[in-house]
């Protein structure tokens, strides 16, 4: 497994995509966040959140709770 996580943070230093992981959950998170607010995409962002969230690196563990929570406060600021 941790040659895994290697090969993960070589892979985004050969892609230009620098940062820490924490800034990396985040960008991803952004992104689904962004698929799951777009018509006919809220199925998909979905079922990608629960298989990054079952990634045996655990890099994306909690990932569908967090995009639960942030629908449900845009939802919530629509609502108002």
């Amino acid at each position: 497994m941790e040659q895994d996580f290697t090969q993960l943070l070589k892979s985004h230093e050969l892609c230009g995509q620098q940062g820490t992981l924490a800034e990396h959950y985040q960008r991803t998170l952004d992104h689904l966040i962004l698929m799951a607010s777009t018509n006919g995409w809220k199925a998909h962002a979905w079922h990608r959140a629960q298989e990054m969230d079952a990634d045996t690196t655990g890099i994306w563990r909690g990932i569908s709770k967090d995009l639960i929570k942030k629908m449900k406060e845009i939802n919530d600021l629509h609502r108002d």
